[in-house]
């Protein structure tokens, strides 16, 4: 991809950095291992959606729902569009494991946004991947806008420790990239997962305090 085009991509994507009008057609690709909530956590997305008078259809539901194998879900916005995103046109990226967004990044669009968990997923007997550089490498060639957070810590202070996705949910609902507002989004999972709606905050938190550093440079 020439550095023209990627230049311009990133420009067209880049006003759901922050606070403003979301894009009434984005693509969001979640991803993450079994054992997540991937799924469940698109299906609230396309939920919320819905309650606040929109469009948000849930597809791709691939990958194994087991432990520790790659799972995928979308949740596209927009009216008559279907849940498909093909490869480099999903907007935003919601990883909830390292190694599933490097994974991913065919599937991104050139100057998309994408929040990642920090924290790898351990598996018994099998050793450590790539440093984080070269592990995220294939993101960064895609794309600049990438927001890493502590989810598990989150959830941890949260008193909600299963809780990653949500406190990841919450990070990416203070940014207004997607077409359905914070207040939508806590909304239904009160109404879903009422007991871990402190993971959701938290991840509001943190979510706020990774978009400060990144305007400010660090």
């Amino acid at each position: 991809m020439s550095e023209t085009v990627k230049r311009a991509a990133s420009t067209r994507h880049r006003a759901a950095d922050s606070v403003g009008p979301a894009r009434r057609d984005a693509r969001l690709l979640i991803v993450g291992v079994g054992g997540q909530g991937v799924i469940s956590l698109a299906r609230l997305v396309g939920r919320a959606a819905l309650e606040a008078g929109g469009e948000g259809r849930v597809g791709q539901l691939h990958g194994m729902s087991q432990r520790g194998g790659s799972v995928e879900a979308t949740v596209v916005f927009g009216a008559g569009r279907t849940g498909f995103v093909s490869r480099g046109e999903a907007d935003v990226l919601l990883a909830l494991e390292p190694l599933e967004a490097a994974r991913a990044a065919p599937r991104l669009a050139p100057g998309c946004l994408a929040w990642i968990e920090r924290n790898p997923i351990a598996v018994p007997g099998v050793p450590a991947g790539p440093a984080e550089a070269e592990l995220l490498a294939p993101v960064r060639a895609v794309t600049d806008r990438i927001c890493r957070i502590d989810a598990r810590a989150g959830a941890r202070a949260a008193g909600a420790e299963r809780s990653v996705n949500l406190v990841m949910l919450g990070a990416l609902a203070v940014c207004g990239a997607l077409p359905v507002g914070e207040d939508a989004l806590r909304g239904v999972v009160a109404a879903a997962r009422p007991a871990a709606l402190a993971a959701f905050d938290e991840g509001r938190r943190l979510g706020a305090a990774a978009l400060a550093a990144r305007r400010g440079g660090g």
